[in-house]
């Protein structure tokens, strides 16, 4: 039994990577369904990974990819290990060892490229995949959860509170907005997204946001942004996607209250309004992601009839890290 590195010309043509990708049991929570043909036209984009390999038959695979955008917002090489698949169910001392090593060694891969980060997203009951990651030196860093709500069983939407009004961004408003993200997602006491929580990342953390709201005014990253106003100063808003096709479902995507106005109820009233825009453009179905922490937010799709429908786990790893690591153990010797 052996680990290879193999180029993403070779994940494409090896029978193997079907059969694997077939086979992985996580496989439809990570990547929905068709999951086999979905992980080989990402094996296609990826930089490098590896497979861990016993009489013909793959048991682990591993493929990891740049990001351009995230590298230069925290000016930091960073990459995303975009897709872990392995054979078995759970947990066992074979399987872990052989995850370990295999994502040792892809680690090593990405470090000898350049990088020195990499994320990495699984399905929360995955937790083989989950220990092996931790056992090669990724780091939790956030727990989220996704619910979607069947848009036609929505309630009539609330007016606004005297006062505010609901309405679709103008262009007056970006500096706002811009400024709003970049403080409400970045907060430890309040949400601490993974980019806060991460000390490396952390100081770049409002300009992740500040740059995903501005993609959002007019941008690619959401269909329409909604203002709660309060005359003309911004209160909060609500980013709305709809999804690439008629089955697919739309997306709540970003929501923020300014401090001043948080635990008055408005994220139901920016929820209601966001929700009934999603249904007047067509869409049947609305989802969220948030964390695990976020009892407002859950409470809220819950009361509405949401379900949830995935749970996932995020990691980080760092070149650094890894470096201490060794260091540490050859000190020991």
């Amino acid at each position: 039994m052996a680990i290879r590195s193999l180029t993403p010309a070779q994940f494409a043509a090896a029978p193997q990577a079907r059969a694997l990708l077939a086979a992985w049991p996580f496989g439809r929570e990570a990547l929905g369904d068709p999951a086999p043909d979905l992980a080989l036209s990402q094996l296609a984009g990826a930089a490098g990974g590896a497979v861990w390999e016993g009489e013909g038959a793959w048991t682990w695979l591993a493929a990891w990819e740049p990001l351009d955008f995230d590298s230069a917002i925290f000016g930091r090489a960073l990459g995303r290990l975009g897709l872990l698949a392995h054979l078995a169910s759970w947990p066992g001392a074979e399987a872990q060892s052989q995850g370990r090593d295999l994502l040792a060694a892809v680690l090593d891969q990405a470090w000898a490229a350049g990088r020195e980060g990499l994320y990495l997203r699984l399905p929360a009951r995955d937790l083989l995949a989950a220990q092996a990651a931790e056992a090669a030196g990724f780091r939790l860093m956030d727990v989220s959860v996704d619910w979607e709500l069947d848009l036609a069983q929505t309630p009539p939407v609330p007016a606004p509170p005297a006062g505010l009004s609901l309405r679709p961004w103008q262009e007056a408003d970006r500096a706002a907005l811009l400024d709003l993200a970049g403080q409400s997602f970045c907060d430890l006491g309040s949400y601490g997204d993974r980019f806060a929580m991460d000390p490396r990342l952390r100081p770049g953390c409002p300009e992740m946001y500040r740059r995903w709201l501005a993609n959002s005014l007019g941008g690619p990253q959401a269909s329409q942004v909604l203002v709660l106003a309060a005359g003309t100063e911004v209160a909060g808003f609500i980013t709305l996607k709809l999804g690439a096709g008629a089955q697919d479902p739309a997306w709540v995507v970003l929501n923020a209250v300014t401090p001043a106005r948080r635990g008055a109820g408005l994220y139901n009233l920016l929820l209601a309004q966001g929700l009934d825009w999603l249904a007047r453009a067509g869409a049947t179905r609305a989802r969220v992601r948030t964390k695990v922490s976020q009892q407002a937010v859950i409470r809220a799709w819950s009361r509405l009839g949401a379900r949830q429908t995935a749970a996932w786990l995020t990691f980080h790893a760092w070149r650094d890290d890894r470096a201490a690591d060794n260091q540490v153990r050859e000190e020991k010797k």
